[in-house]
């Protein structure tokens, strides 16, 4: 009797557990998010990400110590950072182009030597000021946004509405300390 009890238990948890797992036919109509990524996007950026690093570091023995960085979102390329002249610069960006799923790069490295460890705190700095407005605010999943700050200079990413760009601009720029403000948005609207 009681094992018997416990196979219907038993029975019971598993179709519970199925029907949670089956998708629930509505009458609705299936929405699409245009804004988020999937899970192959987002390793796609991860891997153009590291590739695009990896591919400039070895590019010359001048960009051994360059300070890069390279952010991919949905396949754009913001390359950031210091490097020692005009020509490595251009490598580097020729370098990002060539790395399979790229499909934009800008290039915003600057000529100079390497930042400091202060400009660099206070970058991380004027990030997380301005996330923290983003998420703050209502009405927007800040979360679709990515905020990159590069001596000063703020650089917002992301698949975004021009209205929604718009208030992330606005957003950012109530933060202190930034220079400036670039959108690397893809709009789509």
């Amino acid at each position: 009797m009681l094992t018997h009890s416990l196979k219907l238990i038993t029975l019971s948890a598993c179709l519970v557990w199925a029907s949670a797992c089956t998708p629930v036919l509505s009458n609705k109509p299936v929405s699409d998010n245009k804004g988020s990524r999937s899970l192959g996007t987002l390793y796609n950026d991860q891997l153009i990400e590291t590739t695009i690093v990896d591919a400039i570091l070895r590019a010359t023995p001048l960009l051994e110590t360059a300070h890069v960085a390279a952010i991919s979102v949905n396949g754009i390329v913001l390359l950031i950072g210091q490097v020692p002249s005009e020509d490595t610069k251009i490598i580097a960006g020729a370098k990002a182009r060539k790395v399979s799923n790229v499909r934009k790069v800008h290039n915003e490295l600057l000529v100079s030597g390497p930042s400091s460890y202060v400009v660099r705190t206070n970058d991380t700095l004027i990030t997380t000021k301005v996330k923290t407005r983003m998420v703050g605010a209502t009405g927007f999943p800040a979360t679709r946004i990515k905020v990159v700050t590069e001596n000063g200079v703020v650089y917002l990413m992301g698949l975004v509405t021009q209205a929604e760009g718009d208030w992330a601009v606005r957003v950012a720029s109530n933060a202190s300390g930034i220079q400036r403000i670039v959108k690397v948005f893809e709009y789509i609207d």
